[in-house]
């Protein structure tokens, strides 16, 4: 019995609490380990919202090429280069409006079919459109050339016009430019990371590139 006890004694002696410096230690490695895992998590939440964003952004341009050739008339998906709200379709980030009727190169200006309101459209939080470019015309061989308005006309006119995609009833789609297919590009709000979506005029075939940072 004595021979327990002193054993008991013994182990009690070599046991010790925790000192502060390795309290602090394990404190300063936990908080270590949270703020990667935060980080690495907002990062993810990040690229989910753009490739989000891309992926509605193509799901309505193919909707738009699907309704224009099953209606057999032109629709087209309007919005400006930086994600501004459009006048006709108020806190949206771009949206999609059915003409009257096709509309070709040298037709006067077509008109929006009033018993079919606009389709408002806003992408997911903190994601914008980020630029525009196209294959080059007015360009001049500038493959990366931001979509200027739908003519090559003054300074002033390429600042103020909104950026559009005509889909026609002939399965086509065109920029109402000369130059007709391209790349919408969607990012987060800072720009990084950004995701193209691809467009081809003769096939208005839509596809999502690679996400890039």
């Amino acid at each position: 019995m004595c021979q327990v006890r002193s054993k008991l004694a013994s182990v009690c002696e070599d046991e010790h609490d925790y000192t502060l410096p390795e309290i602090l230690t394990a404190v300063a490695i936990v908080s270590i380990i949270l703020a990667i895992g935060i980080i690495v998590l907002l990062a993810l939440l990040e690229r989910w919202r753009v490739e989000a964003a891309a992926d509605q952004f193509a799901a309505d341009l193919r909707l738009a090429h699907t309704r224009a050739t099953e209606q057999l008339t032109d629709w087209r998906v309007v919005f400006m280069h930086d994600g501004t709200p459009l006048s006709r379709c108020s806190s949206a980030d771009y949206c999609m409006v059915k003409l009257n009727a096709p509309y070709g190169a040298g037709d006067p200006r077509p008109t929006l079919d009033d018993e079919t309101p606009p389709v408002r459209r806003e992408l997911p939080d903190r994601t914008k459109i980020k630029r525009v470019t196209f294959d080059a015309d007015c360009s001049h061989g500038d493959q990366d050339a931001v979509v200027p308005p739908s003519y090559c006309g003054s300074d002033a006119a390429q600042t103020d016009a909104t950026r559009t995609l005509e889909f026609n009833s002939n399965g086509t789609v065109r920029t109402l430019r000369p130059g007709q297919s391209g790349t919408v590009v969607i990012s987060s709000d800072d720009g990084s990371p950004e995701c193209p979506v691809v467009f081809n005029a003769a096939t208005s075939r839509i596809r999502i590139g690679d996400l890039t940072y």
